[in-house]
């Protein structure tokens, strides 16, 4: 594992790749994906002696590049010809997630120790496998909600989906990732 207080730069530029996917997803635009990615990158870059280290790298740049993609998406003005969405499949809800449908707060936290923080890691790479899995817009949809925070109604409006319509598509994501992941890691003891 690179030591990231040796080489700063390089642990900025190995995190690229995966903010660039995560921003073009999110973006549509590669243009668009490119400068979020480099804003965040510099930012990170100027903020360096405030990382604390107290979160994984990764996590810490996605904070940013979050803030970046959410400000973007809210410039933007909705499509007018946005396709409804209707996914397939069913399954059942369980304890990962929180009432009104996002990620219950303790199923990712980053205060473990060293084998957990392995362990989870690779959970959350076999998750990010399962995420390219997913149709492109249901998983637009599903990190809008998840991973940039974004309320159901901005979402509702921004891609011009029903509620209904937006509760069934993440619902649906989550239990695909769920099972993508069960086969791919084991079930839950």
């Amino acid at each position: 594992m690179m030591d990231v207080a040796r080489d700063p730069w390089q642990a900025l530029a190995g995190e690229r790749p995966f903010l660039l996917r995560l921003a073009r997803l999110q973006l549509g635009s590669q243009a668009d994906a490119e400068d979020a990615v480099q804003d965040t990158l510099v930012g990170a870059a100027r903020g360096w002696n405030g990382y604390a280290g107290r979160a994984t790298l990764r996590s810490w740049l996605t904070g940013i590049l979050r803030h970046k993609i959410v400000d973007l998406i809210r410039s933007r003005r909705p499509a007018q010809d946005a396709p409804v969405l209707v996914p397939d499949g069913e399954a059942e809800f369980d304890g990962l997630f929180t009432p009104d449908g996002a990620w219950h707060p303790d199923t990712f936290v980053d205060t473990m120790c060293g084998a957990t923080l392995a362990a989870q890691r690779q959970l959350l790479d076999i998750v990010e496998l399962c995420m390219r899995r997913l149709p492109e817009d249901t998983a637009r949809l599903f990190l809008m909600r998840e991973y940039l925070g974004m309320e159901l109604k901005e979402i509702e409006e921004h891609c011009m989906l029903t509620n209904a319509n937006l509760r069934v598509v993440l619902y649906r994501a989550r239990m695909r990732l769920r099972e993508c992941t069960v086969r791919s890691w084991g079930e839950p003891e």
